[in-house]
């Protein structure tokens, strides 16, 4: 093919997938048990965050995480049974991703373990994220106990139903428009989600309150909105893939429409490519740390599918709507504009749904050309939290995808199409 057609189709590809980026509309519509929302699952499946990973090569706070998770579901009475289970292949285990299910840290995702619902009315297509149980959990944090078993139940018998309910009943809650209007507010829809919350309770409290719940149970369900510290982010999260993975086998397009790690590696999907990875080794996240015992020795490499903001356009490259949050690891007002121009160059767009006061109300970029990484050798940034070896969060920060991944799509995109 010659080279001036291959690039029309590619250009022509790519504006295809921005306009679905631009013009997707995302709403909360449900909550429900992961075995009946997502496709794929069963009674036995653990799904995990990051590019599939074998067993044996998972970081330990993951594999903390998968025999939480059995014993969770009661296929197992015991860690050492579990563990047995694993190397049996009695459990099947999978990459979250792979499923369109967004896997928050260490992305641990069971059969009745509750996920939000998120829906793009443009195309129809679904997002899905368990919401968060707090400060420390098994989800998002790959620690299990008897308590975080108590919490869990209370999600998955209580508040989920209840939510599921105050949802059809108010036909759902547009999580773009809270997006949108947070970005105004210093949030960046990654490490920061305060204004996101705070817009989130204000809606949803309404009906809530007018859904003639039972005293306790009202009482139990707001007391998880309000004191669960970034409930929104979950919301998020499934709002991302579901706009995503409208964009996503998109022939000749070269747009990134996955990035996110294992702790051990680190991939990339694009969208002509459909599901096949691109991994290099997973980066290392610099920050601060949330106390002086804690520093580099003690985190492990990037760990979850967060980074689906960034590669939606926000977080890291929405850095100058928080620039609290880089006056706060260091950096200055002027280094948050900056990086978020710096991200600009290997974008094919900007999304103007998210106006930055300190951009005179343009938007942060969106659509990260693959072509345009190899050509400037700037690597996306991503914000997110440090976490520890042993599980929980100990921090949070910065961190940079590795560019061979984009070298490795790229080859792949070439040979696909035999250039």
């Amino acid at each position: 093919m010659e080279k001036e057609n291959i690039g029309t189709l590619i250009n022509e590809a790519n504006n295809r997938v921005l306009e679905i980026l631009l013009s997707a509309e995302p709403v909360w519509i449900d909550v429900k048990p992961a075995i009946e929302a997502v496709g794929g699952m069963r009674k036995n499946t653990i799904l995990h965050s990051g590019p599939p990973i074998p067993w044996e090569e998972m970081c330990k706070v993951q594999r903390k995480g998968i025999i939480g998770g059995i014993l969770h579901e009661r296929i197992a009475d015991s860690e050492e049974d579990a563990v047995n289970l694993v190397e049996k292949g009695v459990v099947d285990i999978k990459s979250a991703n792979d499923l369109r299910v967004v896997g928050a840290g260490v992305g641990i995702v069971t059969a009745s373990m509750m996920v939000n619902i998120c829906r793009d009315k443009r195309t129809g297509r679904e997002g899905y994220c368990c919401p968060f149980e707090g400060r420390v959990g098994l989800s998002t944090w790959g620690v299990y106990n008897e308590d975080i078993e108590k919490r869990l139940k209370v999600i998955e018998t209580l508040f989920g139903p209840t939510l599921s309910k105050v949802l059809k009943e108010c036909g759902g809650i547009d999580t773009k428009n809270i997006i949108a209007r947070a970005t105004q507010m210093q949030d960046e829809s990654h490490t920061r989600q305060v204004a996101s919350g705070l817009i989130l309770v204000s809606e949803i409290m309404p009906y809530l309150v007018r859904a003639n719940l039972d005293k306790d149970v009202l009482i139990q369900c707001v007391d998880i909105l309000v004191k669960t510290e970034r409930f929104f982010h979950p919301l998020g999260m499934a709002s991302f893939m579901a706009t995503l993975s409208g964009a996503m086998n998109i022939e000749y397009s070269t747009i990134v429409t996955t990035m996110t790690g294992n702790g051990v590696t680190f991939g990339i999907k694009v969208s002509s490519l459909g599901d096949e990875w691109f991994t290099d080794r997973a980066p290392l996240l610099y920050g601060k740390y949330l106390a002086p015992q804690w520093g580099p020795e003690d985190s492990i490499p990037w760990l979850g599918d967060s980074c689906i903001v960034e590669t939606s356009g926000l977080g890291g490259f929405a850095a100058a709507a928080a620039p609290l949050l880089l006056q706060l690891r260091g950096g200055s007002v002027k280094d948050a504009i900056w990086q978020t121009e710096e991200m600009r160059a290997i974008c094919v767009g900007t999304n103007n749904n998210f106006s930055i006061p300190l951009l005179d109300l343009m938007g942060p970029p969106v659509g990260i050309d693959i072509r345009k990484v190899l050509e400037t050798g700037i690597t996306p940034v991503l914000h997110g939290g440090i976490i520890s070896r042993e599980g929980g969060q100990i921090g949070a920060g910065t961190a940079r995808a590795p560019l061979e991944c984009f070298i490795k799509a790229l080859y792949a995109f070439g040979k696909k199409y035999q250039l």
